[in-house]
C-alpha cells in the first residue's frame, strides 16, 4: 500500500501473452453520442490493408481506426489525435515520393500511410495521405507546398 493505494506491479511476463494476441488488432472508434470503441483482429498483411484503404463510416457516422499498441489507453488515446485521409488533388507527380508526401504530411500532423492508389501512382488525379492529427488543431483549409524551385503549389 502507498498513500493509502494498493499498488501492483506488473511484470513483462504477466502481459506478454496478450501483448502478442493484440499486435494484431485494429482499435475502432465510432464517432457519435454515444460513442463506441471495438477492436478487430486480424493478420498483420490484412490489419493493414484495412488501414490504408479506408475512410469509412458506420450508419453514416466517422470510424477512427488505429493500429493497437502498448500505449494505448481508451480514455485518452482516442479522443486526443484522429487520423484523417487528406486528398491532394493535382499533386505533380515529381512529388509523389515517399519522401515527399511525408514531408506534405508533417505540415499537418504525422503521416501513417499513403493509399495504395497513391504509392503504385494508379490514378494520379490526386494523391491520398493518412496523417494523425490533433483534435485541438485547427483544419487548414488548404496547404501551400513550395517546390525546390521555389514554385509555390496550392492545394
Amino acid at each position: 500500500m502507498k498513500d493509502g493505494e494498493v499498488v501492483v506491479q506488473l511484470m513483462e511476463e504477466d502481459i506478454e501473452e496478450e501483448n502478442v494476441k493484440w499486435t494484431r488488432a485494429v482499435i475502432l472508434y465510432v464517432v457519435g453520442n454515444t460513442p463506441s470503441i471495438g477492436a478487430i483482429e486480424s493478420t498483420n498483411e490484412e490489419n493493414e490493408r484495412v488501414l490504408m484503404n479506408g475512410p469509412y463510416t458506420i450508419n453514416n457516422r466517422p470510424v477512427i481506426m488505429r493500429q493497437w499498441s502498448e500505449n494505448f489507453y481508451f480514455n485518452e488515446e482516442v479522443l486526443r489525435t484522429i487520423p484523417l485521409w487528406i486528398k491532394l488533388p493535382n499533386l505533380p507527380l515529381n512529388l509523389w515520393s515517399n519522401q515527399a508526401l511525408r514531408k506534405i504530411g508533417s505540415g499537418l500532423g504525422k503521416l501513417i500511410y499513403a493509399n495504395a492508389c497513391t504509392t503504385i501512382a494508379e490514378r494520379i488525379s490526386y494523391a491520398r495521405i493518412l496523417i494523425e492529427m490533433e483534435v485541438t488543431r485547427p483544419l487548414p483549409e488548404k496547404i501551400k507546398l513550395c517546390d525546390p524551385k521555389g514554385n509555390v503549389l496550392d492545394n
